[in-house]
C-alpha cells in the first residue's frame, strides 16, 4: 500500500486523500452521495451511485449532484487509450453548484494524469448545402442534407461559422437543434443568404473553457483538464468566479493547440473575480504546445483576491517576446496579495532556453501584488516583473529574516 505521508510538498489534506485512493480503501468523507463516472463502460442512463452503475461523463454526474448537499463525483480511469480514460465535453460546463468533491482515480502523477476531462468538437465538414435565414424574429442555419443531429450538434454549443462568402462568418450559440436546422440564441445576427451564395461552409463547435466555475466550496483532486481544440476561439480551460474552491494535484491545460496558443488572451486558468481559491501541487500549461503570443498560463481579472498557489509548476514552450506565466488583465485585476509558495515557472523552446519576458506580465494592478517565496524559481524568463515581492531577494533589506522586497 502506497502512502503519501512523506510527501513534504503536499498539504496534509491532499496527502490523506491520495493515500486513501492508492490504498483503494476509502474516498474522502462527504455529507452527500457519491456518483461514479466510467468513460469506457458507463451509460448516461445509469444511476451512477455504484461503480457497476457508473455514468459515462462528468457532465452527466454533475447533473445528478444536488447543490449544497455535499455530493461527490469519482472519475475512473480504465483501459489504456485516451478515449477510455477521458470524459469528453461537447460544450463548456457551467459549474454553478456548491459543495461538490471530484476525485480522479488514476496514478497521481503531477502531469497528464489519466483521470482526464477534455474537449470534443463536432463539425459539418465543408458543405455546399448550408444556407442562412434572418426572418426578423430569429436566426436559422439550415442544411438541405439534414446532417446537424448526425454530426452531433446540441443545444448550448458555441459554433464557429466559416463560409466562402464571408457574409455570416462568426461565432454563435445554438438554442435549438433539428436535423436540418440550427436555431441561434440571438436574433438579427445573420444576413439571409442561400447556399449557392454562401459557397462551401464549415460549422465547427468549440469550448471557450471546459469548466466555468461560479459555484462555491468545490474541490477537485487528481484530475487532468485539457482543452486541445484547434479553433482559435478555444482560449482557456478553467474559469473561476466563485469562492473557496480547491484544486489538488490537478494538471490544467488551456489553448492546447498552436492556433489558440498564438492569441494574447489565451490561458489555462482565468481567475475572474474569484476569491479564496487554493491550488496545491498543480501543474499549469505544457511544454509541448507552442505559445506564440504574450499570454500567461494564469489570467487574472475581475478584482480577484486571496489566492494561493502552493508547490505548483507553470510550463510553457515559447520564444515569443512578451510571453509570461501570470498575466494581469488590467489595473483592477486583483486586490491584496496573491501567494506563490515553492512554485516553479519554466519556459522552454526547442532552440534552447532563452528568456522571453517577466514571469508576471500585463497591466500592473494598482491595489494588488504578488508574493513569491524564496524556494520558488524561474527558468526561461527575464525576471519576476512589477509588483512582485520576493522573500529573501535582498539580504540587506531582509536582514537575513526573509522579509520580502519588491523586484
Amino acid at each position: 500500500m502506497r502512502s503519501y505521508n512523506d510527501k513534504i510538498g503536499f498539504n496534509p489534506g491532499l496527502r490523506a486523500v491520495l493515500s486513501e485512493i492508492a490504498a483503494n480503501t476509502a474516498l474522502p468523507p462527504i455529507l452527500g452521495t457519491w456518483y461514479y463516472v466510467d468513460p469506457e463502460n458507463g451509460s448516461s442512463a445509469a444511476g451512477g451511485k455504484t461503480p457497476e452503475t457508473a455514468v459515462d461523463s462528468l457532465e452527466t454526474a454533475y447533473g445528478l449532484c444536488t447543490s449544497g448537499d455535499g455530493d461527490g463525483i469519482v472519475l475512473f480511469s480504465s483501459g489504456t487509450s485516451t478515449a477510455n480514460t477521458t470524459s469528453y465535453l461537447k460544450q463548456e460546463l457551467d459549474w454553478t453548484k456548491h459543495g461538490i468533491t471530484v476525485v480522479g482515480v488514476a496514478a497521481p502523477t503531477r502531469m497528464f494524469g489519466r483521470a482526464r476531462v477534455s474537449n470534443t468538437q463536432v463539425t459539418t465538414g465543408s458543405l455546399t448545402t448550408i444556407s442562412f435565414t434572418n426572418d426578423g424574429t430569429a436566426d436559422y442555419i439550415t442544411d438541405s442534407a439534414a446532417g446537424f443531429i448526425t454530426a452531433g450538434f446540441e443545444v448550448g454549443q458555441t459554433i464557429d461559422v466559416v463560409a466562402n462568402s464571408g457574409t455570416n462568418n462568426g461565432q454563435y450559440t445554438i438554442s435549438a437543434v433539428a436535423a436540418g436546422k440550427l436555431t441561434l440564441s440571438a436574433s438579427d445576427s445573420l444576413t439571409t443568404e442561400n447556399a449557392a451564395t454562401a459557397g462551401a461552409t464549415t460549422i465547427t463547435s468549440y469550448n471557450l473553457n471546459l469548466l466555468n466555475i461560479s459555484g462555491n466550496n468545490n474541490a477537485f483532486y487528481n484530475v487532468h483538464f485539457g482543452n486541445f481544440s484547434s479553433n482559435a476561439n478555444a482560449l482557456g480551460c478553467v474559469e473561476i468566479s466563485g469562492a473557496r474552491n480547491y484544486f489538488g494535484n490537478c494538471h490544467i491545460i488551456g489553448a492546447g493547440h498552436a492556433t489558440p496558443g498564438a492569441v494574447a488572451t489565451a490561458y489555462d486558468v482565468k481567475l475572474n473575480g474569484a476569491e479564496e481559491i487554493t491550488f496545491d501541487c498543480c501543474t499549469f500549461g505544457t511544454d509541448s504546445v507552442l505559445k506564440a503570443a504574450a499570454n500567461g498560463e494564469i489570467l487574472i481579472d475581475g478584482t480577484s483576491l486571496r489566492i494561493q498557489f502552493n508547490d505548483c509548476s507553470f510550463l510553457s514552450y515559447s520564444a515569443t517576446s512578451g510571453k509570461g506565466a501570470v498575466k494581469s488583465a488590467d489595473a483592477t485585476s486583483h486586490q491584496g496579495v496573491i501567494e506563490f509558495n515553492a512554485c516553479r515557472f519554466i519556459n522552454w523552446n526547442e532552440n534552447g532556453i532563452t528568456a522571453v519576458d517577466d514571469v508576471f506580465i500585463g497591466t500592473a494592478p494598482t491595489s494588488g501584488a504578488y508574493l513569491v517565496t524564496p524556494d520558488s524559481m524561474c527558468v526561461g524568463f527575464s525576471g519576476w516583473g512589477a509588483n512582485v515581492y520576493v522573500a529573501g531577494a535582498a539580504a540587506a533589506a531582509s536582514a537575513g529574516g526573509q522579509i520580502a522586497v519588491t523586484e
